[in-house]
């Protein structure tokens, strides 16, 4: 059979919805819920309709759906309606249940039933059942809520579901058959519950699903009071006991009329999650009769029974005031009942008279349906290995850390899960997983700050590595500077010392250049004078040339004279003495000629002497420059030996304090490596600081 969905019987205000997960936690399906976004969404087709989240939320996030609008247009619009009321009326409106007849007939309602009568018939349905198929189990389906559950989420119990119908189709049943004055007319359900809508759909019958909250909240927005409103008995025949079916266990004392044992026959259990919890685990109860199995299942989900019904506004009150407004109403229906005098010995068959006046065979049946198809279809079964990538994703990797703290609204971890693989929530939503990032982003943002820290230390540290860095290069080099400097110091007053050496036989030479300077003076002096003499005897010997000379022109002029004589005395005296005067004139001219060579020469030598004597004089003003010069040398290399002295003297203090130097330039070097590699470890151990 094809399933229908089911129509959306709650809706999320998200204007008002603070994604608190107080409805996961209180719904008793869990999956009908999408925790996945900023606020909890709703999914109709896995939802019972049991309403726990509306009275569950505090901040009105959620609320019920029923038909009240179309109800109150149609009849505005003159349309045919009758109402059946449903029993949890006398524990709502003050248990003024009969004035809400009243009102409803204001409203133009032309007939109202009591359901409570329906539950009689309902009660005779089981009977009739349970004494043809004696079935081992029979689960009572009143409640809407707990046979969608079972369809939805226990197929496995549904041929456990009494086949027959509610109490509410019971009586639209009857009425259908029955009062045909009314087969026009629309039948609206005046419920307790959000959830009966989806019965009437399932069934095909009933218009109408309208809440007591509705109507109250109708009277309150007109400042209106059931009071007001006259009371009106119902249209239908009075209910004896069933009037105790919207309480728990009014089933089972319902069926006490027939069986007086009923207690010792029946489970009684009703709230969330208690009845959830208890159908569970029924199927396997069944099949290994290890556990206490009844014939009869009285069950509801709400705590108060239909009286605390979401659509009330009993949830919250206390139980004996909401429970006695109904047992006053059975007392008072039972007393209509009650036989009296002789009459005592058939009253008990009294109700059952008028009971089957409304009841047949096969009329009141129904049928179920799986939709467990619906549920697997929206959510997947995940394997234990993606449950486990969510645990781990979540933090959760050892069993200390499945705390099933049930703060994310759901049974365990492992249902939080499933809704997560299935897109139905966040990791965001755990408490845990927040706690476990937030403590993270503590730490992160500590790490963050370290980080910051030590980047800005590393920073410092890269720059300080850098100077370190360029300081250990200044320093090797200057430590090889001072090094190779000392040596050249070293080297240098090595010169020095042989400097001072040189100059001392500098000294020495220079000395002796003194003494020769002075003796070549002397010696010069000397040859000036002798110079000077030869000068003076060339002068004289030039004076004797002159002399000569002239002797030889007188000579020459008295052989002239002599041959001159000669010819005069003729040729035998004459010519003797001409010969004679020839020599004497050859004589003369000879002298003469040798006198002007000798004067001529000694002219020259003369001149070379007196060159030689002014030379003699430039020498020996060289000679005294050479002395004076030579005396400045002396004064000079005796200066720069007394500084070299000095030099060699400091060169020694030098080289001392050079390997002082030496010593501590090696150690700064040295004290600089071991600065260069503390400052390289610090940086690693920034770095394997940022990477923890």
């Amino acid at each position: 059979m094809e399933t229908k969905s089911l129509r959306p019987v709650i809706r999320v205000l998200e204007d008002k919805c603070v994604n608190c997960h107080r409805c996961i936690m209180v719904c008793p399906v869990k999956m009908c819920n999408n925790g996945a976004g900023n606020t909890v969404d709703h999914h109709s087709d896995l939802c019972i309709g049991c309403g726990e989240c509306i009275s569950g939320c505090p901040h009105h996030a959620r609320i019920g759906l029923d038909d009240f609008a179309s109800f109150m247009e149609d009849l505005k619009n003159g349309a045919g309606v009758i109402a059946i009321v449903a029993p949890a009326v006398a524990a709502s409106f003050d248990g003024k249940y009969l004035n809400l007849n009243g009102f409803l007939k204001s409203l133009g309602v032309k007939g109202v039933f009591d359901v409570s009568f329906g539950a009689e018939l309902t009660i005779k349905s089981y009977i009739n059942y349970m004494e043809k198929k004696k079935p081992s189990t029979v689960i009572s389906q009143p409640c809407p809520a707990l046979v969608t559950f079972i369809e939805m989420y226990r197929p496995d119990l549904i041929p456990y579901l009494a086949p027959a119908d509610s109490p509410m189709l019971h009586l639209m049943k009857m009425i259908r058959r029955y009062y045909p004055e009314y087969k026009n007319c629309k039948i609206t359900a005046i419920s307790p519950c959000y959830a009966k809508r989806r019965e009437f759909d399932a069934c095909g019958l009933g218009d109408y699903n309208v809440t007591f909250n509705s109507i109250q909240q109708y009277l309150d927005s007109k400042g209106d009071k059931i009071s007001n409103y006259p009371e009106k008995d119902y249209d239908n025949p009075p209910a004896e006991r069933a009037v105790l079916f919207s309480s728990p266990g009014g089933l089972m004392r319902t069926v006490g009329r027939y069986d007086s044992e009923v207690t010792a026959h029946t489970r009684k259990i009703e709230g969330c999650p208690e009845v959830y919890h208890y159908f569970a685990h029924l199927s396997k109860s069944i099949e290994t009769g290890n556990a206490p199995v009844y014939p009869l299942i009285d069950c509801l989900n709400c705590h108060m029974g239909c009286n605390g019904g979401a659509g009330t506004g009993n949830r919250g009150k206390n139980l004996d005031d909401v429970e006695y407004l109904v047992e006053k109403r059975a007392r008072e229906v039972r007393n209509r009942y009650r036989p009296k005098g002789l009459a005592k010995l058939f009253g008990k068959n009294k109700i059952e008279k008028i009971l089957n006046a409304y009841w047949e065979e096969g009329l009141y049946t129904r049928s179920y349906v799986d939709r467990s198809t619906v549920f697997k279809e929206w959510v997947k079964a995940p394997s234990q290995a993606e449950i486990t990538a969510v645990f781990v994703s979540m933090h959760k990797t050892e069993a200390g850390d499945i705390r099933n703290c049930s703060a994310c609204g759901y049974r365990s971890c492992e249902q939080m899960a499933v809704a997560i693989i299935n897109g139905l929530n966040k990791r965001e939503n755990c408490q845990y997983y927040v706690e476990f990032e937030k403590n993270l982003s503590n730490e992160q943002k500590m790490k963050d700050t370290v980080n910051t820290v030590l980047n800005h230390v590393l920073s410092e540290m890269n720059k300080s590595m850098e100077g370190i860095n360029s300081l250990f290069e200044q320093i090797n080099s200057a430590t090889e500077y001072v090094l190779s400097s000392s040596s050249v110091i070293e080297e240098m007053v090595k010169n020095i010392h042989s400097i001072d050496a040189t100059l001392d036989h500098n000294a020495a030479t220079v000395l002796k250049l003194n003494e020769s300077s002075t003796e070549g003076k002397k010696r010069i002096t000397r040859i000036g004078d002798l110079i000077g003499s030869v000068s003076f005897q060339t002068d004289s010997l030039i004076q004797s040339c002159l002399a000569i000379g002239n002797i030889a022109d007188q000579t020459n002029i008295l052989g002239m004279n002599a041959a001159i004589e000669a010819a005069h005395a003729g040729d035998t005296i004459g010519r003797g003495f001409a010969v004679v005067a020839g020599e004497i004139r050859k004589l003369a001219d000879n002298s003469g000629r040798q006198a002007r060579e000798i004067s001529e020469n000694l002219k020259n030598i003369k001149d070379l002497i007196d060159s030689s004597q002014e030379s003699s004089s430039n020498a020996q003003a060289q000679f005294d420059s050479v002395m004076s010069l030579v005396n400045a040398v002396k004064d000079e290399a005796a200066s720069i030996k007394e500084a070299m002295d000095a030099q060699s003297g400091g060169g020694n203090q030098v080289i001392s304090s050079l390997g002082e130097i030496n010593k501590v330039i090696v150690k700064i070097r040295d004290g600089s490596a071991d600065l260069r590699s503390l400052g390289e470890s610090i940086v690693r151990d920034i770095h394997s600081l940022k990477a923890i």
